[in-house]
């Protein structure tokens, strides 16, 4: 009994490793970063192989060991073509217009050959392996048992909204994510089409955008300071009546330093973050972000910068905002395990660590583009300050709050004290990726769709060069969308749209990067104000 029992353990073990070797060569021959996953992960993807060996029928005992290796030739030639991985609702765009992509694929062939390669190479390793295998025990009806399982998450997903899949994780197998995306496609996305519902064919100002490499840019550096759950209603700069930021007040009348209230384009971390990289906004921010063809790195890549991601959120933290990033553009990638290993508690990790490892890339001559990815002042708020930063000492939310405020301030001021010091010309934007209520109308954190969790700071300033014009002149409440527009001008691009007006129809996106989740419609006044209607 036990010899049979190792016969299913090899056999198993031959498409495990099969199926991590597809991947992760891939990445390398790519050069997109790895995402290791937990052991957990790792063994969870074995036991499901494993059980897939003692299916009695041979065609789905074959089927179901190669599945993860057959669905990501999917995601490599997305991978390969967009620099992204698949989302749910390009499955619905490649229905709509199979045409189009079928004569791009035609004429990026290698977009193809390739994938298909790495993944016609180990399905026939794995054949060879499963022809020669020895007796193995079978279970009758194991098979459908499999079957019914991968249609009961779509059919889960409809009935229940559960939103599983709705976006890739880095904590899944690159061909999981395509499972994964399918079912939510199917179970979601597919039957709101059916019943009529069209805002997946919204059209967006985003979509008509056009960049063309005008120049040279001039900036030795850009630093985009990217914050977490920053609210300007609680900081001092914007006239709240704590002293919260005495740092960022005491530079307010630098000519090279400016700040206004921002709009947010979506109320959670993921998809903000994925339409500003992307420079999306509302129902085509999807389809920016899963493209990724005007993201910010791919952007600044081609201009011949360095571009470097180092973020004070763990891998796991990042699982849903990592896939956004257009990995292959990006020549350095780090999370807090990688610059504070000793940060045991990762929601107590402390944005100041960033810092020395700027300091060293502020003395290297080449032209660099540096993402600063803060954990700023996400709940719990108890743990988003240090004992210098504590000047509010009472228990309440409100105290805690504040006290990460004053951090937020403190980094600032030490990051300003070591940019300054630096002989080259460099831009420093700043823009967290959505704000934080504190007690409005009954509302804590962020997620509701409210002006507190839109609405959030924008700062700019730059050393050794003017502040560019166009920083200075944004109009009150200026986009995410239209920071995108104004760093792709900075970077050197030509763009077809106005940078400095806010966009009409902007939209505000719920936690759904489908608009499921609810969006809010803004529509802009003559003086930067605004007026807003909430969809659910």
């Amino acid at each position: 009994m036990f010899k049979k029992l190792t016969h299913h353990l090899g056999l198993a073990l031959v498409f495990f490793v099969l199926t991590l070797a597809q991947q992760y060569l891939f990445y390398w021959v790519k050069d997109i970063h790895i995402v290791w996953l937990t052991f957990g992960k790792y063994f969870g993807v074995f036991a499901i192989l494993l059980a897939a060996t003692f299916i009695s029928n041979k065609f789905l005992r074959y089927l179901f060991l190669s599945f993860v290796m057959i669905l990501n030739a999917f995601q490599m030639g997305h991978l390969s073509y967009y620099g992204t991985q698949l989302l749910p609702n390009e499955i619905y765009l490649l229905l709509t217009q199979f045409n189009e992509v079928q004569g791009t694929l035609l004429v990026e062939l290698h977009h193809v050959f390739i994938p298909l390669l790495f993944t016609i190479v180990p399905c026939l390793l794995g054949w060879f392996a499963f022809k020669n295998s020895k007796e193995l025990y079978k279970v009758k009806y194991l098979g459908l048992i499999f079957c019914l399982y991968f249609i009961y998450n779509p059919i889960r997903t409809f009935v229940t909204g559960n939103t599983w899949g709705r976006q890739p994780s880095t904590r899944e197998l690159a061909g999981m994510n395509v499972y994964l995306a399918f079912s939510y496609f199917s179970g979601k996305i597919l039957p709101h089409k059916l019943m009529g519902n069209n805002q997946l064919d919204a059209k967006s100002v985003s979509l008509d955008l056009k960049l063309q490499n005008e120049r040279q840019a001039k900036w030795d550096k850009v630093i985009f300071i990217l914050g977490e759950s920053l609210t300007p209603n609680h900081m001092e700069l914007f006239g709240y009546e704590r002293s919260t930021t005495p740092f960022l007040k005491s530079i307010s009348q630098d000519p090279n330093f400016f700040y206004s209230r921002a709009l947010s384009s979506g109320v959670s971390t993921d998809i903000a973050v994925a339409f500003l990289l992307n420079m999306g906004f509302g129902p085509a921010g999807s389809i920016k972000a899963a493209k990724g063809e005007h993201c910010l790195f791919k952007l600044a890549k081609k201009q011949k910068y360095t571009t470097h991601f180092l973020s004070i959120q763990s891998a796991e933290q990042l699982r849903y905002i990592a896939p956004y990033l257009c990995a292959a553009s990006l020549d350095e990638y780090k999370t807090l395990e990688d610059i504070s290993p000793q940060t045991v508690n990762h929601q107590a990790a402390l944005d100041r660590d960033l810092l020395p490892s700027l300091k060293a890339m502020l003395d290297k001559p080449e032209k660099q583009f540096i993402m600063l990815h803060q954990r700023g002042s996400h709940a719990p708020w108890e743990l988003r300050f240090s004992p210098e930063s504590n000047v509010f000492k009472g228990s309440n939310k409100v105290d805690h709050y504040d006290n990460s405020v004053v951090e937020f301030d403190t980094f600032m001021k030490e990051f300003h004290s070591i940019v300054k010091n630096s002989k080259q010309s460099v831009l420093v934007v700043y823009v967290s990726d959505h704000g934080e209520a504190l007690g409005e109308g009954g509302n804590w954190g962020h997620g509701a769709l409210i002006p507190a969790s839109w609405e959030v700071p924008f700062l700019a300033m730059s050393f050794n060069a003017e502040l560019p014009a166009e920083m200075k002149t944004v109009q009150k409440n200026v986009t995410h969308y239209n920071l995108s527009l104004l760093l792709s001008k900075e970077l050197g691009y030509a763009i077809n749209q106005d940078a400095i007006k806010p966009v009409e129809n902007y939209v505000i996106f719920g936690n759904d990067i489908d608009g499921f989740a609810g969006q809010v419609e803004v529509q802009f006044k003559d003086d930067g104000l605004y007026d807003f209607k909430v969809k659910l």
